[in-house]
């Protein structure tokens, strides 16, 4: 069974949908279906529907939809490919796709690079089996507990030259793979091989899929380097990989949201106190490889980096590396604590938790870095300090946040917001005085002008559905997140409901994948509308969840600034309807409170456009 598509229809009809999501949460018979409590959000009474005549679950609640595929890649955070691979091994199907002999042998040498390093950390593992040994020592001093050193794989690489290489040459490896795997150095004449970590806390390194492909080892003594991890190579690479990333991808809530450190004692800390969304660097500041693997997994990343100068720096790469990926970046506040590993020693996972909750902007970060250069009390330097700090406002592209910055300038610099406005230069008209002489009720205001284009929506809109015309992985990804409600145009809600869950429908699809326009026309469908979608050339291919999501944000951004430009309208309406009733009065109370209505409703709607 070599064709991918063949393969895949084999892995749907060997994985009863039901079966593969009983293995994950309680169902009941509902009829000739299935209900049970939604796993991708949090309820009380179960919402979570799945039909098993149609292979497709359902949540009336969360809206999360789909088919078997789908609800792996949902819940254990992977993409269509290694989903499908996921549940081949489940069925017990073997997943040879047509490739040459040199990838055979490429892939071969991996899985035994894989089990060399697996086989080594046993080795390491087994080292503190000796209640003397001096790395189980110096982790309980550290203050993990057994189960926390197990559950890492953490060991000891006793102080030689050879034994990790005669142990794993027992086991039939050869002393050119030890040296090609990095787990052995040669000396200056070539002349011999030995042990590249010796006397070291080991730390087994895993990939994604819990494959052992490197470790870090720190010293016991004063020697240098203090850390060494293993050499870049076919199987590892530092800058391609995230420690911890293997645990944390099955711990991400229904926010998506993960916890960035520096460190091993970082996470393997955070995850001994229950907090388990946490990745961590390899002794590398963030790389932009490592930042589109997390955003396979994550839409938000709160960072929790040292406190010390290197570490705010440190913070402020990541956060540009971060938005470059669409990812939301926060950093945490740990006030004079030098690491995340000192904060809940010290504090317990409580605290902590009220530090995440409690987790800085990105653009405040940013601000209240570069003030610390400044001397506010002195006004030169706040000048100073206003005029550099617009390079970082002008940079927002939201109207509403841009707005709110200026306001928080103007509170900490304690500097007209009007006339820092005018320094940025934005006109006072597009960014009003508040009035005192409003209602006392109307606490947020909006600018004559928000930058919603009408075109422009609408464009956004036809790409969208452009692209899951084109694409399988969009069309199967796009339900998941958005509902026919977001969609404005009626003939994009025609074609939308046309194909979303194809298979279902009788329409036809090519073999890559995408569906042709004439396929999907219908009278009730505007020719104009038609020959718009027509037009629209993606230069994308839909290959990976990362430019799905891309497009798919970009729509909810616009729909989310529409929804608020609308909101805004209502108050406007409101308000210079309000000018025109006597205070006290019944009417008056009854416009104030819809006007507070509205004005929480435009803080909620402002929060949800912040995601994207």
């Amino acid at each position: 069974m070599d064709d991918i598509k063949d393969i895949i229809d084999e892995v749907k009809a060997r994985n009863d949908i039901a079966d593969v999501i009983s293995d994950y949460l309680k169902l009941t018979p509902s009829g000739s279906n299935y209900k049970g409590l939604c796993p991708f959000h949090h309820e009380k009474t179960p919402s979570f529907s799945v039909n098993t005549s149609k292979q497709i679950f359902k949540c009336f609640g969360c809206g999360a939809g789909g088919d078997v595929i789908n609800f792996i890649m949902r819940k254990e955070n992977l993409d269509f490919m290694d989903s499908v691979k996921f549940l081949a091994n489940r069925a017990g199907i073997e997943f040879n796709t047509n490739l040459d002999e040199k990838t055979k042998q490429r892939l071969a040498k991996i899985k035994r690079y894989q089990e060399m390093h697996t086989e080594a950390a046993r080795y390491f593992y087994s080292q503190l089996d000796n209640p003397n040994n001096p790395a189980l020592k110096y982790f309980l001093k550290r203050g993990l507990d057994v189960k926390t050193i197990k559950r890492f794989g953490l060991g000891y690489s006793p102080d030689s030259w050879d034994s990790l290489k005669n142990y794993l040459v027992s086991k039939g490896y050869s002393l050119e793979e030890l040296f090609d795997a990095g787990l052995v150095s040669q000396n200056k004449n070539k002349t011999n091989y030995y042990d590249k970590f010796r006397n070291r806390v080991m730390f087994p390194i895993f990939d994604y899929k819990s494959n052992v492909i490197g470790f870090g080892g720190r010293v016991l003594d004063d020697s240098l380097p203090k850390y060494l991890n293993s050499p870049d190579s076919e199987l590892f690479n530092k800058r391609n990989n995230l420690y911890g990333l293997n645990y944390a991808r099955k711990s991400i809530g229904h926010d998506k949201t993960l916890i960035l450190v520096e460190g091993y004692m970082d996470l393997i800390s955070l995850h001994q106190f229950g907090i388990k969304n946490v990745v961590a660097t390899l002794g590398t500041a963030l790389t932009d490889n490592q930042a589109v693997l997390l955003k396979r997994f994550a839409d938000n990343m709160i960072l929790s980096y040292d406190s010390d100068d290197a570490g705010v720096n440190a913070s402020l790469r990541a956060i540009g590396i971060l938005e470059k990926q669409g990812i939301k970046p926060k950093v945490l506040n740990l006030g004079s604590y030098k690491d995340p590993d000192e904060f809940v020693r010290a504090n317990g996972m409580n605290a902590m938790l009220d530090r995440i909750d409690t987790a800085i902007e990105a653009n405040q970060f940013r601000l209240d870095s570069l003030r610390k250069s400044y001397n506010m009390d002195d006004k030169k330097d706040v000048i100073a300090y206003i005029k550099e700090s617009s390079k970082i406002v002008k940079r927002i592209k939201s109207p509403i946040e841009k707005d709110y910055y200026i306001e928080y300038l103007s509170s900490i610099t304690g500097t007209n917001s009007d006339i820092i406005r005018s320094e940025f230069g934005m006109t006072f008209r597009n960014y009003p005085r508040r009035d005192d002489k409003k209602p006392a009720n109307t606490f947020l205001h909006r600018p004559q002008k928000v930058s919603v284009v009408e075109d422009g929506s609408k464009f956004i809109e036809l790409n969208l559905i452009r692209a899951m015309l084109d694409s399988r992985l969009v069309r199967d990804t796009v339900p998941l997140k958005i509902s026919l409600e977001d969609f404005s145009d009626e003939n994009s809600k025609k074609i939308y409901e046309k194909v979303s869950n194809v298979d279902n429908k009788g329409i036809k699809v090519s073999k890559d994948g995408s569906i042709k326009l004439e396929d999907v026309y219908s009278d009730d469908i505007d020719i104009d509308y038609i020959k718009k979608l027509g037009r629209v050339k993606l230069n994308v291919e839909f290959n990976d969840l990362n430019e799905v999501d891309k497009i798919i944000n970009s729509f909810m951004r616009e729909s989310s600034e529409k929804r608020l430009e609308e909101l805004f309208k209502q108050q406007e309406i409101l308000e210079n309807r309000r000018k025109t009733i006597k205070n006290n009065s019944q009417e008056a109370k009854e416009v104030d409170l819809e006007i507070m209505e509205i004005a929480l409703k435009i803080v909620a709607e402002n929060k949800t456009l912040k995601k994207f």
